[in-house]
């Protein structure tokens, strides 16, 4: 192991490391905390630190580092406890870049913010985290990015004050069921829900793009069919992914899906569909693009752009020149721009065909209109999240979340109405809006214009195969 360089500025509850890497403090309880200089990497293997002051503000975490590309390595289970304000800061210009991974549990617990952070751009990748206290920037964020990757949380606390985003791979929010990052000016990043609260507690899962994985590892097995059968026993949680079949149920019939996915693996575009038994034979989407569960409100985008983003605005829409009068493309009516005559979305400007491939559109007017007038839409709830749930002809159904609106740099009615984009324009007419797919939760349902630039979820239409 390299010699410490004087330079080294890693310190467990105060005291740094010797020239062997090892912390000399009677607060680590057992296990073990080691650094190598050579590769700015913090080992914890099964560790525990319990750090108690007279003084919560005496500066003093059970990690304090100012290293640049720093790495701490999680193994076993770990658990730092601190009466002060923090378990770990990483701080003062030094901590650039700083991430947290390995395979073990970390449980970290303070009195105010369990991660501090300053001007750092901080990777939580692979463990399983638990916090009492959040993450957080006590100013703006400014400088401050977070990012999960991988990770399984329960954070009872808040994440807050990210001024450069916060940022998920690999896994999602899954409490609460209306949770979103938003930005607010002069105050950074943070997740909220409902109607722009700070939750107090976060639930982030991994996540996993193969139908019938419900133990989140990657496969297809008798193991995920012993994970259903332990939710329809009792046992198993509320695991939302046994619902194989998208039925809204989670029953036999999802062990007989797993089943025939384990005997014929294959898997096309990993989106699934339902068959309503429409006059039209559309096929629908499950959940919407973006989403991984049919109750998740996926992404949001503003008519005939492909990606979300932070803000919904004339000023920030992709096809005028900064207001309603000067659209670029899909014009009609010259009172609003430059006219084309486009009344549909090309493939390339459809959130649906740039998102999952050349078997999905997103739906005309006129299938939006079928699936008002030949469904049933009955007002329900699917995991704690307001929607509709849609039934055809034939007696199958899908769900469709009220996942509102976003506009500006907010949210909107989220968990009182849906809205979800069609491809079509509005009329001849008003070139700055397109139909849309709507519905409040009393059953009031229909199809009707809106202004182009704000951001609705999509559910996509399956194209017909040849």
């Amino acid at each position: 192991m390299a010699t410490l360089s004087a330079v080294a500025d890693v310190r467990i509850c105060d005291v740094s490391c010797d020239a062997n890497g090892h912390f000399n403090t009677p607060f680590i309880k057992s296990g073990s905390i080691t650094w190598d200089q050579e590769s700015h990497t913090l080992t914890l293997d099964n560790a525990v630190v319990e750090h108690y002051t007279d003084n919560i503000y005496d500066n003093i975490q059970p990690i304090r580092i100012s290293e640049n590309e720093a790495t701490i390595v999680i193994h076993g289970q770990c658990k730092l406890t601190t009466n002060g304000f923090a378990v770990m800061a990483f701080d003062t210009y030094n901590a650039k870049n700083v991430t947290i991974q390995g395979d073990g549990n970390l449980q970290i617990s303070s009195t105010w913010i369990d991660i501090f952070l300053i001007d750092t751009n901080l990777t939580i990748k692979d463990i399983t985290l638990e916090s009492q206290n959040g993450i957080a920037n006590n100013g703006n964020g400014v400088n401050v990015a977070l990012a999960f990757n991988n990770v399984q949380a329960n954070i009872k606390g808040q994440v807050e004050r990210i001024g450069e985003g916060i940022t998920f791979t690999n896994c999602a929010i899954t409490y609460p069921a209306d949770a979103y990052v938003l930005e607010v000016e002069g105050y950074g990043y943070a997740i909220y829900c409902g109607n722009n609260d700070i939750p107090d507690h976060i639930v982030i899962s991994r996540t996993s793009n193969v139908k019938g994985d419900v133990n989140g590892d990657g496969e297809v097995n008798i193991a995920d069919i012993n994970a259903v059968i332990a939710v329809i026993l009792g046992g198993g949680g509320s695991n939302t992914s046994g619902d194989v079949n998208a039925d809204g149920e989670i029953n036999i019939a999802d062990v007989n899906a797993i089943i025939n996915i384990i005997l014929n693996p294959v898997v096309i575009e990993d989106h699934e569909w339902v068959d309503l038994g429409l006059p039209s034979g559309t096929l629908w989407a499950t959940m919407n693009v973006g989403a991984k569960v049919p109750e998740e409100y996926g992404d949001y985008f503003a008519w005939g752009e492909t990606a979300p983003k932070q803000v919904y605005s004339w000023s920030t829409y992709k096809w005028c020149n900064g207001s309603q009068n000067t659209i670029t493309k899909y014009c009609t009516n010259s009172d609003y721009g430059m006219v084309d005559n486009k009344t549909e979305l090309d493939p390339e400007d459809d959130a649906a065909y740039a998102n999952w491939g050349l078997s999905w559109r997103m739906p005309s007017q006129e299938q939006c209109m079928e699936l008002c007038v030949s469904c049933t839409w009955q007002q329900t709830t699917m995991n704690g999240v307001n929607g509709q749930l849609v039934t055809g002809p034939n007696g199958h159904s899908m769900f469709l979340p009220a996942a509102g609106e976003r506009y500006n740099n907010t949210f909107g009615d989220l968990g009182s109405y849906g809205q979800f984009w069609s491809r079509t324009l509005y009329d001849d007419i008003y070139s700055y809006s397109a139909v849309m797919l709507f519905f409040y939760l009393d059953d009031h349902k229909g199809h009707y214009g809106n202004n182009r630039y704000l951001g609705f979820p999509v559910r996509a239409v399956r194209v017909a195969q040849n």
